[in-house]
């Protein structure tokens, strides 16, 4: 008699939905990896996590056809927090009727993440696509794209967005030392947009071959190769090529560059004249005047004790940054003087940092320009990630945020210690170089402990 009572309060709690069976629950699994989009979502100790993939809303639960469940909304998606050992779940909507779901693993546990598509559908309705999908391919291949708001970092020179169909989507491609690219897009229901951008670089180069083997060659004061070699990123502007044999300067000459520019200058023998080098000597030390007026009043004065100066302009990226010439800040965004013959130290400084130093040649009275970066031009970037997505990113020991993110503004040339830590994981840990005017990729792989690593 108690078997049969069960059969039938069976029978009525699985097949009264069946009148309207508008609805369905597909794809369950534990989560690994989302269904659309990376989702940060913490385990429960208590309770077992489900999340379910959906664009509609007014949802009502029950587990195991009693315990009323909450689910809170999210952008495409719903999060349940169900009791342990949840062996069903009874789904109400006022639209699409009721059905009852049983959990094909047994049951939800404690501690656990589940996913799966929470199908809806209505017999009277045509259906229509709402949503397609638009593919990011990038180059470079280091990225972060913006479309709606919404973030997303390429990986492998793409990214993958799911939007509605038929509207016009703003978005925003952007990464370091390249123009960044903003424009609208739209998807149609019928296939999915590949859309390719490829990124204009904000950085120029500087090629240069030199006839002899011994030939040191210097871009700035900074080395960097012999006979055959290219410089890093260069700043649109004037720029100090410098060629060394031995003690020997052979080859001293400002090299105009414009902005993306890849230049190359092939130098002859006829070129190369060696000389002895003081440099030391040739560096002017007194006091630059701030502004035109009092180079103009410093000229009156030296008439009769100063050589020939030439009239010299120093732009800076904008009003706010300083302008410094042999460590004193002589203006801020633009500078204009007359200076005598020789070489001069000139750098920048904003929000407390300050750039590397470049060399301005002054020579006879032959009019000089010269563009310089703000600060940020001799700092790196690191693009943190890691086959875990919510993990604790430590540089140094300060915490810098979450996997994945971008760390920006960190000195050039200096080494860093990139430690990522998150529950259940190893801590892994790598010592990084940052590279002025790039970002470094760090890769970081994460292991899950063994029991006997909680002990």
């Amino acid at each position: 008699m108690f078997r049969k009572a069960t059969l039938i309060i069976w029978m009525l709690v699985t097949m009264l939905p069946l009148a309207a069976q508008n609805m369905s629950i597909v794809g369950f699994g534990k989560q690994k990896k989302s269904l659309i989009k990376d989702i940060k979502v913490p385990r429960d100790r208590e309770m077992a996590t489900f999340i379910l993939t959906t664009d509609e809303k007014g949802f009502t639960f029950k587990a195991n056809g009693t315990t009323e469940v909450k689910a809170e909304e999210g952008e495409g998606m719903l999060t349940l927090k169900v009791p342990h050992k949840t062996y069903y779940l009874t789904v109400t909507h006022p639209d699409y009727g009721q059905i009852t779901w049983r959990v094909p693993s047994g049951s939800l546990r404690k501690k656990r993440i589940y996913q799966a598509y929470l199908q809806t559908y209505d017999p009277s309705k045509e259906y229509k696509k709402e949503k397609q999908w638009v593919v990011f391919k990038v180059s470079p291949e280091a990225a972060v794209i913006y479309v709606d708001s919404v973030m997303a970092r390429t990986m492998n020179g793409e990214a993958q967005f799911y939007v509605a169909v038929d509207k016009k989507h703003p978005y925003k491609v952007i990464s370091p030392f390249y123009q960044e690219v903003e424009d609208t897009l739209e998807v149609h229901a019928e296939q999915k947009l590949i859309l390719p951008v490829n990124l204009q670089p904000k950085y120029s180069y500087l090629r240069v071959k030199a006839p002899i083997a011994a030939c040191r060659i210097l871009v700035d004061n900074q080395e960097i190769g012999y006979q055959e070699a290219m410089s890093g990123h260069l700043a649109e502007g004037t720029h100090r090529l410098t060629i060394f044999i031995g003690t020997y300067c052979c080859y001293d000459a400002p090299i105009a560059i414009g902005a993306a520019e890849k230049k190359t200058v092939v130098l002859t023998h006829a070129d190369l004249i060696p000389r002895p080098w003081k440099e030391q000597a040739r560096v002017i030390s007194p006091k630059v005047p701030t502004d035109t007026t009092k180079a103009q009043k410093a000229d009156a004065v030296n008439t009769t004790t100063t050589a020939v100066k030439a009239p010299v302009t120093i732009i800076a990226p904008d009003d706010e940054t300083e302008i410094v010439i042999n460590t004193e800040t002589v203006g801020h965004g633009r500078w204009e003087g007359k200076l005598p013959e020789g070489f001069y130290i000139v750098n920048t400084k904003k929000n407390g940092e300050e750039s590397l130093v470049r060399y301005l040649w002054v020579e006879n009275d032959f009019p000089q320009e010269m563009k310089i970066g703000s600060p940020q031009i001799d700092k790196g970037l690191l693009n943190v990630h890691s086959n875990v997505t919510g993990a604790q990113v430590y540089v140094n020991d300060s915490l810098k945020g979450t996997t994945p993110c971008i760390i920006e503004n960190l000195p050039a040339g200096k080494t860093f210690t990139v430690r990522l830590e998150m529950p259940e994981y190893k801590k892994v840990e790598r010592k990084v170089l940052v590279l002025g005017n790039d970002m470094v990729d760090v890769e970081l792989i994460m292991k899950k402990k063994r029991r006997y690593d909680h002990q």
